[in-house]
């Protein structure tokens, strides 16, 4: 393969995973002084309220956010920047996702899938408010 082609490659496949990523680098840098605890729980405040969750819902919901929370920590704290750190956050969100599926009824998921963006905003109102 040709380097010309081999860079055209490359390239598009940094901006098809960029801009499928919902994680951004300043949300990395922002959500440094915060905890996997704070994390999860802001992230299940908002899915309680957003989603309907059940009193069955909210345990299993609150132990997978904590879990992923707390795999997300060294992404987060990592001096380390560009493709790389951005494919690790991709690759634990995507098992989050698929757990959260398990849990959540069609209609959730797909309200959940739909939101990310907003959650991703709410959440971090909520952790950076001080």
């Amino acid at each position: 393969m040709n380097k010309a082609l081999r860079t055209a490659l490359e390239l598009s496949l940094f901006l098809a995973i960029a801009l499928s990523t919902p994680a951004r680098a300043e949300d990395f840098d922002q959500l440094k002084a915060t905890t996997p605890s704070q994390r999860a729980a802001a992230q299940t405040g908002y899915m309680k309220s957003h989603l309907a969750l059940t009193d069955a819902q909210m345990p299993k919901i609150a132990a997978i956010n904590q879990k992923y929370a707390e795999q997300m920590e060294p992404v987060i704290k990592s001096a380390d920047g560009g493709l790389g750190k951005m494919l690790e956050a991709k690759a634990i969100q995507e098992n989050k996702d698929a757990e959260l599926q398990r849990i959540l009824t069609p209609d959730q998921f797909e309200r959940f899938a739909s939101s990310k963006d907003e959650m991703r905003e709410a959440v971090k109102r909520v952790l950076l408010k001080d």
